[in-house]
C-alpha cells in the first residue's frame, strides 16, 4: 500500500462519516421545517436540544477531506473545484447560513430564522447531488497529468 492509497483511503473514510453523521443533522432540519401544529415548538426543542452539542462538529469530517485532498493531491482538488465550482459554492454558502440560522435561532431569532434553518437541510443535498457529472465516463486517473498520477 502506497502513501498515496492510504491518504485515499482516509479522505474516503472522512467523506463516508460526514454523510452518515450529517444525516442526522439535515434530518433534524427536516423535521424542524415540517413541525406543525400545536407540539411544533416542543418539537423544534427538542430537535435543537438534540442535535445543538455536535451538529457543528460534523463539519469537521468534511474540512478533513477538503485538506488532505488540497495538500496530498493538489491536480485532483483543482479538477473538482474547477468543475464542480458553483454546486461547492453553494454548499459552502449554505452551511454557513445554516449555522448562522441555528445560532440566532437558539438566542430567540424570528420565525424566518426558523424556516431557513430547515430548509437549508433541502438545498444544501440537493446542491451535493447537483454536482454529479452523469455525461462524464472519463476515469479520475485519466483527468489528472501525467505527472501527479503517482507521488
Amino acid at each position: 500500500m502506497s502513501l498515496a492509497d492510504l491518504l485515499a483511503g482516509i479522505i474516503l473514510i472522512a467523506l463516508n462519516a460526514y454523510v452518515l453523521l450529517g444525516g442526522a443533522d439535515f434530518g433534524g432540519g427536516v423535521w424542524d421545517l415540517l413541525a406543525r401544529g400545536p407540539r411544533k415548538v416542543r418539537q423544534r426543542e427538542l430537535i435543537a436540544h438534540a442535535i445543538g452539542p455536535v451538529w457543528e462538529a460534523n463539519h469537521v469530517w468534511l474540512i478533513l477531506a477538503v485538506v488532505l485532498l488540497f495538500t496530498c493531491f493538489p491536480a485532483a482538488f483543482a479538477r473538482l473545484a474547477i468543475a464542480l465550482h458553483v454546486p461547492l459554492t453553494l454548499v459552502l454558502i449554505g452551511i454557513v447560513l445554516r449555522g448562522s440560522a441555528f445560532t440566532f435561532r437558539s438566542y430567540g431569532g424570528e420565525q424566518e430564522q426558523e424556516n431557513f434553518f430547515g430548509a437549508d437541510a433541502h438545498w444544501v443535498p440537493c446542491a451535493v447531488a447537483s454536482s454529479r457529472r452523469p455525461n462524464n465516463t472519463t476515469p479520475a486517473s485519466a483527468m489528472m497529468p501525467p505527472s501527479s498520477r503517482t507521488i
